[in-house]
């Protein structure tokens, strides 16, 4: 009786050890991947939230100077804040006195509050006042933080005939017909300068 030998190929222990080395470098690389574009991705959202941040805080200081009281409400700054500087280029419902920004805006339904914004250390604080019909308004209670790193808050105003021109110019020939917000902040090691143009009603 004539035996048949049946030969069976299969790797050798070499081979097998050499594709387990292959496989585990390969899901280091792709392990050291995920994990750049997860960091990557990080760095992006967090980058996308502090410049919506920065878009909204712009966008609320522009609803609040839109909303300022106009010369039919008050004929003076000193009406409801005796404590600041006139100024001949702004209208009587907004006061500069930097770095604070001091708003008298509507809140709707014929009320009146006063809007606050200045600076705080390295932070911009933005501060409310309750709504009324009388003057004096009452001060607004505590400020809130809206922008961290912050190095400074500006505003000038646009008077035509003679430019962009400090707030406490007092031979200005005529009124300002718009204003430049402008915030300077150190953000990740970088100074940044933002400006907006806000056109006066």
């Amino acid at each position: 009786m004539k035996h048949t030998h049946v030969h069976q190929k299969g790797f050798t222990l070499i081979e097998v050890l050499v594709a387990l080395a292959l496989m585990a470098l390969l899901s280091l690389i792709s392990w050291r991947a995920l994990d750049m574009v997860e960091r990557s991705n990080g760095r992006l959202n967090a980058s996308a939230d502090d410049t919506l941040g920065l878009v909204r805080v712009l966008g609320q200081i522009e609803s609040d100077i839109s909303r300022h009281a106009s010369n039919d409400i008050l004929t003076s700054a000193m009406q409801w804040d005796p404590s600041a500087p006139t100024s001949a280029i702004l209208p009587p419902g907004i006061v500069w006195h930097e770095p604070v920004l001091t708003v008298l805006r509507s809140a709707h339904n014929g009320a009146w509050q006063k809007v606050i914004w200045g600076m705080e250390g390295n932070t911009l604080r933005r501060a409310v006042g309750p709504a009324t019909h009388t003057l004096p308004l009452p001060d607004p209670g505590v400020s809130e933080i809206v922008l961290e790193q912050v190095g400074r808050f500006m505003v000038r105003g646009w008077v035509p005939g003679q430019g962009w021109s400090s707030l406490s110019t007092q031979n200005a020939q005529s009124a300002a017909t718009g204003l430049e917000i402008v915030i300077a902040r150190r953000h990740n090691g970088v100074d940044e300068t933002y400006r907006k143009v806000v056109r006066l009603p």
